[in-house]
């Protein structure tokens, strides 16, 4: 039998600290020759993404692909939300998931500063 969790029990999720100042940064600004160029997303394993929406729906917990390519703050929300899951599997992904969000962040950081 499955409970149901109400949106405010979801809403209260405590972020962990190290998430929590790594959504803190500001996003990074690509140098204006960049912003007409796609966003990093082909550095994203889409087998990961694709499992990651598996295993969050799982947990009741919505995600979209895309936006976890292109927007920032709802991929580091969402790995977060998965992150405080009791889903060991889940929270694993979740782990690798922010590696390489990191990692991502780091690289675009660095083309942005080289220009």
């Amino acid at each position: 039998m499955h409970t149901h969790i109400s949106s405010d029990a979801i809403e209260t999720t405590a972020v962990p600290a190290w998430l929590a100042e790594v959504m803190a940064r500001p996003p990074v600004n690509p140098a204006p020759r960049l912003r007409r160029t796609a966003p990093l997303a082909t550095d994203l394993d889409m087998g990961a993404l694709l499992r990651f929406k598996s295993l969050m729906a799982q947990e009741r917990q919505p995600v979209q692909v895309a936006r976890m390519c292109f927007d920032r703050e709802y991929a580091y929300e969402r790995i977060a939300t998965a992150h405080a899951s009791a889903h060991d599997p889940l929270r694993r992904l979740a782990l690798e998931l922010f590696q390489a969000y990191h990692v991502r962040d780091l690289l675009a950081a660095a083309v942005a500063a080289g220009n």
